[in-house]
């Protein structure tokens, strides 16, 4: 009987032995999955600094890594990523070069997903009436450009808007819609002709009085209205024309 029971009980611990899961070794599935992942961050970080002004080469780039991959990159979630550390840098940079030449109340940078947007006040780029560019301007606009040309390949509208104030109607410009023709179309020589921006890439518009972005019943009021506006596309490759 003390045999049976010790039979028994050896092939009881062989059947558990023989079905007992080694989980020594599971750890490597997980961390072969962060390994990955984390290579194709890499691979993607690389591919945003060496294609930084070239869409069509950040789509080889990443055409390859898919290929090599296995196709599990979201193509367009990684442009959009891209694009919006495009547009931060550019903000960035942009207002540093505003802070540096003191012009906080005369400049202004807004962005979302699909434009970015820099207000001049009047003063900064034309004297009162007239549509040449200032001299002191073009070192603002020179800087501008730079940063623009390092960043982005999108198109450019270059908007012209004043108060609601007639002109005398005895000089060059008969209405306030001409004078912001005018200017938009001066800064967008300036572009083209000093710094080199493609033309392909600007427009130039005109509102005149008739998108005010406060009411024209002060002098303060009026002196916002009187501005140029510079809007890039970031989102989409045409500029945000409304």
């Amino acid at each position: 009987m003390n045999q049976q029971n010790s039979d028994w009980n050896d092939l009881l611990k062989l059947g558990s032995s023989d079905h007992k899961t080694d989980t020594s070794d599971l750890w490597i599935v997980p961390y072969a999955d962060f390994m990955s992942v984390l290579m194709i961050f890499f691979l993607l970080m690389y591919a945003f600094a060496y294609s930084y002004k070239s869409d069509d080469r950040f789509k080889r780039i990443v055409t390859n890594i898919q290929q090599e991959m296995g196709g599990k990159i979201d193509t367009e979630l990684v442009e959009r990523m891209i694009e919006q550390e495009r547009t931060g840098q550019m903000v960035s940079k942009l207002d540093e070069m505003i802070e540096k030449l003191k012009l906080n109340n005369m400049v202004t940078v807004n962005s979302n997903t699909e434009h970015i947007k820099i207000v001049f006040a009047n003063p900064v780029l034309f004297d009162p009436g007239k549509y040449r560019l200032k001299n002191e301007s073009r070192e603002l606009l020179r800087d501008m450009a730079q940063i623009i040309l390092k960043a982005t390949d999108n198109e450019i509208v270059v908007e012209g808007h004043t108060d609601n104030v007639p002109l005398s109607g005895t000089g060059r410009f008969r209405s306030n819609w001409e004078l912001s023709v005018a200017r938009a179309m001066e800064v967008v020589k300036y572009l083209v002709e000093e710094e080199g921006l493609a033309p392909g890439r600007l427009a130039a518009a005109g509102y005149g009085e008739f998108r005010p972005i406060l009411p024209n019943d002060t002098e303060e009021n009026r002196a916002q209205n009187r501005r140029i506006e510079i809007d890039i596309a970031t989102g989409k490759k045409t500029a945000n024309i409304q």
